[in-house]
């Protein structure tokens, strides 16, 4: 059993995981969505190009930014130009999406040898299904296999409805037949508006190449071959198509039948089209089958695309009304079946081809081992039910935008490993009100982590330690009012987008798209929160362990206490450093450090009046230890009181302001803790702190 070839690409690059490829996909399990990117699997693809306009639609119908892509043999159809002689075989729908006439006359200016109208392959095509009818060796229904879509889905899916496709050609197989036997040097090219023909063509090898219409649109632009500017040519037919110049429509084969074999009943001709083949029409016909219902069909008149093969997923006419896309080919379809001269010589054409060509068509293939999803018990739907919070009958909402049109689908999907519960817009709702009770379980937690220091306090032994937590305490309110002013306005956005959702559900005039966006948005600020307490939580802890840490790592926590404060003042900071490897310190104490410095540069700006105060943190490492810089454009520490700065109790911000510890304690942190050094300096406009920390240091007890 071979592989099927690719007809879709895949930029995972351009994946913005929105799942609009798995929404418009008939089968959905080619798809996985279970990471960051949605992947693909191609031999679960049945090449239909739905996910490639749906991902097109989704980066605002930038063709270049798309995650997913066509595959045809364009590339390799204009490099065998040049050596090769090569005949073109044109799909009815090209009618409406060129100029017909001048697009047979581009071809052949591009080199081609011959061009010939798939429209004649569609007259076989219902003369082959009629005479295999009347020679009665069909198993009815017959099903139509033009669309190698619907003949891959059965392949994969149904394999059971395999014996009911009809066992002559498509269209394009038909004319091909025709064609070589005209042109037994050549090779044959499809000028398509399907992907899914590439398939069609590997398992026959009768057609080398499947040339969509945005492909060759592109070659001619390539190649400088102005449509517009070329002169009419007629295909190279011996006879013209007549009704059948319609079968790209939806109903196409059926109305050309019927026109041939007028005594046939309607009703014996199914016509369907669109997702619904898959979704409903197929499963219920194998059901029907099997149950030999007398509702069946003769003939079952199918297509994967909604408009038919008019604007398939190689069509450059999607931008154009449905009108006219369908008068365009009605109207030569009348014109043709019009000319009863015409008819008679096609018909007389029909009758001695059939005689001496064989247009059969036995290459399907059971397919279905591919398949290897599985279904879950209802023990394992229901566990994954719970992981994605789904206790109520309320919360089966069914409401696809996780890409399954229900929520039994998507449980499966998750079973098989092609999607996770994180995608389910109910698990991210339910997720938001926990994070927001871990939040309110935070803030507990802050309390009581204040109330452990300060019982802690009273048992430390050593006066170091002490002066340390003391310090700490000291700083409480500084603290509590920088998680007031990180919490403020993420506080507020909530709380107005919290109002405009319930608004929106008693006015009933929300969105669902609108809905969504505002409860991103929420989440976004909760998760800042939940960030921001971290950051607050791990700052307050009494125990002060070693740790490997990335000095840039101390660094950001530090910002992430303080950032906001030095925001509000409107201090710019510049930061010029850059430290990859860990080193053995105590990361919570240099956080103490830093947001002293930081701190004691806050109070200067404000103290003398800086217009535009400016910080600036530099550093990097060295062999035997890592340097960092913290620089601030205050004014500088006054000459003769520079040394005096990190003994203990000396302050200049006067009574109950400072407590003359925190540059004392800074001292004692980096130089007796972690072995290292610090020092203050004066620079041209102010002061800068330096901190050595060495890079190997033994853990002490």
């Amino acid at each position: 059993m071979g592989n099927l070839i690719e007809v879709i690409g895949i930029k995972e690059e351009n994946c913005i995981n929105c799942h609009q490829c798995i929404a418009v996909c008939p089968v959905k399990v080619c798809s996985d969505g279970s990471g960051d990117v949605v992947k693909f699997n191609d031999e679960l693809c049945i090449g239909c190009g739905r996910c490639i306009e749906a991902c097109i639609k989704s980066h605002g119908g930038i063709v270049e930014k798309s995650a997913r892509v066509p595959i045809d043999d364009s590339q390799e159809f204009i490099n065998d130009l040049k050596d090769k002689n090569i005949v073109a075989l044109v799909a009815p729908s090209a009618q409406c999406n060129f100029d017909l006439k001048k697009l047979i006359k581009a071809l052949k200016v591009l080199g081609v040898k011959a061009v010939y109208d798939v429209s004649l392959g569609a007259e076989i095509t219902v003369a082959c299904y009629h005479q295999i009818i009347e020679s009665g060796q069909v198993e009815f229904p017959l099903i139509s296999q033009a669309c190698p879509a619907i003949v891959t889905y059965i392949e994969l899916y149904q394999p059971e409805l395999l014996k009911h496709l009809a066992p002559s050609g498509s269209p394009v197989h038909d004319i091909a037949v025709y064609a070589h036997s005209l042109h037994p040097d050549c090779e044959l090219a499809f000028i398509s508006p399907c992907l899914a023909k590439r398939r069609e063509f590997q398992d026959s090898k009768l057609i080398r190449y499947n040339v969509i219409y945005s492909s060759l649109t592109r070659i001619l632009e390539q190649n400088q071959v102005q449509l517009e500017a070329m002169a009419e040519a007629d295909f190279d037919n011996p006879v013209a198509a007549g009704i059948a110049t319609n079968f790209s429509q939806p109903g196409g084969l059926k109305a050309s039948y019927l026109h041939h074999y007028p005594d046939t009943p309607p009703h014996l001709i199914s016509k369907i089209e669109g997702p619904s083949a898959f979704e409903k029409y197929l499963p219920d016909l194998a059901t029907a089958i099997k149950n030999n219902s007398f509702h069946l069909p003769m003939i079952v008149d199918i297509l994967s695309c909604e408009n038919g093969c008019n604007m398939g997923p190689g069509c450059i006419n999607h931008d154009k009304s449905l009108d006219m896309v369908e008068q365009s080919i009605a109207v030569r379809s009348e014109a043709c079946a019009g000319n009863p001269e015409a008819e008679r010589i096609l018909q007389v054409f029909l009758k001695d081809i059939l005689g001496k060509r064989d247009f059969s068509y036995r290459y399907y293939e059971d397919l279905s081992s591919h398949n290897t999803i599985k279904t879950p018990s209802v023990e394992e739907i229901q566990a994954i039910y719970r992981a994605m919070h789904k206790e109520e009958e309320k919360d089966f909402r069914n409401c696809a935008t996780c890409g399954y049109n229900s929520c039994y689908k998507m449980a499966v999907a998750i079973f098989n490993g092609l999607n996770k519960g994180e995608n389910c817009h109910l698990y991210q709702e339910k997720e938001l009100l926990l994070e927001q009770k871990i939040l309110n379980d935070m803030v507990a937690e802050l309390e009581a982590l204040n109330s452990q220091l300060e019982e802690e306090f009273h048992e430390r032994k050593q006066q170091e330690q002490l002066l340390i937590q003391n310090s700490k305490l000291a700083a409480m309110g500084e603290m509590i009012g920088m998680i007031a002013h990180q919490w403020r306005q993420p506080l507020s956005s909530i709380s107005t987008l919290a109002a405009n959702l319930q608004v929106f559900l008693e006015l009933e005039m929300f969105e669902q798209e609108q809905f969504m966006q505002l409860l991103k948005e929420i989440n976004s600020h909760a998760q800042y929160l939940s960030a921001t307490i971290n950051d607050f939580r791990h700052f307050f802890k009494p125990d002060n362990p070693q740790d490997m840490v990335v000095l840039s790592k101390v660094v950001e926590n530090t910002l992430g206490i303080m950032g906001k404060s030095l925001e509000y003042k409107n201090v710019t900071l510049q930061k010029h450093y850059s430290f990859t490897t860990p080193i053995l310190t105590y990361p919570n104490e240099l956080i103490q450090v830093f947001l002293n410095i930081l701190k004691n540069a806050s109070d200067a700006f404000v103290e003398n009046e800086i217009q535009k105060p400016l910080i600036v943190i530099r550093g990097g490492e060295q062999a035997d230890h890592h340097l960092l810089e913290v620089e601030d454009n205050a004014g500088g520490i006054p000459a003769d009181i520079l040394d005096k700065i990190f003994e203990p109790y000396f302050s200049t911000k006067g009574a109950g302001v400072g407590t003359g510890l925190g540059l004392y304690m800074c001292k004692m942190i980096v130089e007796e803790h972690c072995r290292g050094e610090l020092k203050a300096t004066n620079t041209g406009k102010g002061a800068c702190f330096t901190i050595k920390l060495p890079v190997h240091q033994e853990e002490i007890e």
